[in-house]
């Protein structure tokens, strides 16, 4: 049997626009990223940076007057012969039957509000078993009784009387559960979660994630998980993609991103968590906001805002830099070092 990749989905030079009546927003401006297979990649910035709207791509499932304009999704999955097969999801019509054949079953999405992405209209049974009539042999009776097996092991109690329940009677631990349990039905080889702990309190976001990771291993499954929280990275990722007005600056193995983070913004980010200390210490904002996207800053994205802006930043568009094997940072303040390195190791 022929062995598969060990890189899930490779995205290359993925651009997606909004062509709106005020002009045109570049929400994803050229990004490259590797998902490893089942591995744990978090993709981490403030609201408006473009994260969900990269991840909604892997689906497509972005909507007018946005489009993927140009780029490559390049997915490794198994054909109906059991041998690995290459599919550019970019380049799939949304509504075709391949993209249907992938959507739901094996990549499968949480999406960010556990309270609006449930439909009030139908029982949270009803939800689920569409999903696994849709993409399986399942009787309605199977169907059923399955949807009641992913309540039970998404650790909901009393899972053949709440597949009964409507959405808007229940909490929103018991949703995001609920959401989980449809996204698990038919056994994804990948799960996006779109910031699944936001709207949930502090117990309950630690019980999801230790939810989360336990049926991680239990299916093998690799997990994108967007989020602008990172102590929820510090948890539960392996690799981690900083991203900022629709760009990667930074990207590199958790461990590299806490304690050798290279760009300001990925610094800053670090900078703004609240700590525990015996004395107090004010909170380290980062100054100023995401810009508009209809107006969106010259050069480095990020220099209105940037403690180390330099001239240049303001009209040079910084080149992605690769640091090391395993890390890359789109700055210009480690472009002429990289060179310089060079330079020396060829003398």
């Amino acid at each position: 049997m022929e062995k598969m990749s060990e890189t899930l989905v490779e995205v290359k030079d993925l651009k997606i626009h909004f062509f709106t009546d005020e002009g045109v927003v570049r929400a994803v401006d050229g990004i490259d990223l590797d998902v490893k297979r089942g591995k744990t990649l978090a993709l981490v910035g403030e609201s408006g940076c473009g994260k969900s709207v990269a991840c909604r791509s892997f689906l497509q499932i972005v909507h007018s007057p946005g489009r993927i304009v140009s780029g490559e999704i390049l997915y490794t999955r198994k054909n109906e012969n059991g041998q690995g097969e290459v599919v550019d999801i970019a380049r799939l019509n949304p509504h075709g039957r391949r993209i249907r054949s992938i959507r739901g079953k094996e990549i499968a999405m949480i999406f960010q509000e556990p309270m609006t992405s449930l439909s009030p209209m139908y029982t949270v049974g009803n939800q689920i078993t569409e999903t696994i009539r849709l993409h399986t042999e399942a009787t309605k009776q199977e169907a059923w009784q399955m949807a009641i097996d992913l309540l039970d092991k998404v650790d909901i109690p009393k899972p053949d009387r709440l597949v009964e329940e409507y959405p808007f009677r229940l909490s929103g631990g018991m949703r995001q559960r609920a959401m989980i349990a449809m996204a698990l039905s038919c056994n994804p080889t990948m799960l996006i979660a779109d910031e699944p702990t936001t709207a949930l309190d502090v117990t309950t976001q630690a019980n999801i994630l230790d939810l989360m990771l336990d049926l991680q291993q239990q299916y093998h499954m690799t997990l994108l998980f967007i989020t602008h929280d990172l102590g929820v990275v510090a948890e539960i990722a392996d690799e981690v993609a900083v991203m900022y007005l629709g760009k990667i600056v930074e990207k590199s193995d958790v461990n590299t991103i806490f304690n050798e983070p290279k760009h300001p913004y990925t610094q800053a980010l670090l900078r703004s968590i609240p700590k525990i200390a015996v004395t107090r210490e004010e909170l380290d904002p980062i100054k100023g906001m995401v810009p508009n996207p209809y107006r969106r800053p010259g050069g480095c994205p990020f220099h209105p805002r940037c403690a180390k802006a330099m001239a240049e930043c303001r009209t040079v568009v910084p080149a992605v830099t690769q640091l090391n094997d395993n890390h890359t940072v789109q700055c210009l303040l480690y472009e002429d070092l990289v060179g310089e390195k060079a330079m020396e190791q060829a003398k």
